[in-house]
């Protein structure tokens, strides 16, 4: 029987075990970890009603009657899941463990599994699938952000990003420094930044393999046209 569940935005352990007994003693250890915690007794079951878009974990036997765990955690990847597969594993599932870890699982547990193993696990994973639903939520909204600059602005933002002074964006842009000016202020005002490093992070968040060169960044500091009376 699982926990009420509660908040859609909260953790959720899934137990995904064909072991009914198992699955009421692992789901007690997680009520008395104050986890929410919900069971199913098939790969196929779990696949059919569980909300993917709840962060968590999931907690998969790997040999189950019908749909293997491998299976399902091939399944999951189809359906572009990004929760963590934490995989319980009998004697003698070694090569199947590590098959696996290679296709996407996080880690897993023998059984019998422990109960501080089992608390331990599902709360790092949990911790660890919620910052990455928050990054993932700051990238879009970055992204939705951006997406209100016009091609010009973002060119523009592109160049502040980066710590270039006014003068030189006019120059690379083919406009004047009023005119830099003013699309600066839109991209603020935009974007609902300050100033150059507000426009830098933003970016950063919405691509995070951007990179700007360190000595950039610390010319934004002090960079003359940056000044509040420069936007005057």
């Amino acid at each position: 029987m699982s926990s009420v569940l509660r908040s859609s935005r909260e953790p959720l352990v899934r137990i995904v075990d064909d072991d009914a007994s198992l699955r009421e003693a692992l789901g007690l250890v997680l009520t008395v970890g104050r986890l929410d915690w919900a069971g199913y007794e098939s790969a196929e079951a779990f696949l059919e009603r569980d909300d993917l878009r709840r962060p968590g974990v999931v907690v998969l036997d790997l040999r189950m009657t019908g749909m293997s765990g491998l299976a399902c955690q091939a399944k999951l990847a189809e359906r572009a899941s990004d929760l963590p597969v934490l995989f319980l594993t009998g004697h003698g599932d070694a090569t199947a463990a590590v098959r696996a870890l290679k296709a996407g699982a996080v880690d897993f547990l023998q059984k019998p599994v422990g109960a501080e193993k089992l608390l331990s696990a599902c709360r790092r994973l949990t911790a660890w699938h919620l910052a990455l639903r928050a990054e993932n939520e700051e990238r879009e909204h970055a992204r939705t952000l951006l997406a209100t600059l016009t091609p010009r602005e973002r060119e523009a933002a592109d160049y502040t990003a980066r710590g270039w002074p006014n003068r030189t964006i006019a120059e690379e842009m083919g406009v004047s420094e009023q005119a830099v000016k003013i699309h600066r202020s839109n991209i603020y005002r935009k974007l609902g930044v300050k100033g150059p490093v507000d426009v830098a992070e933003l970016m950063r968040k919405a691509d995070p393999d951007r990179r700007f060169a360190q000595a950039g960044l610390r010319t934004l500091c002090v960079l003359a046209d940056d000044t509040p009376t420069e936007e005057k």
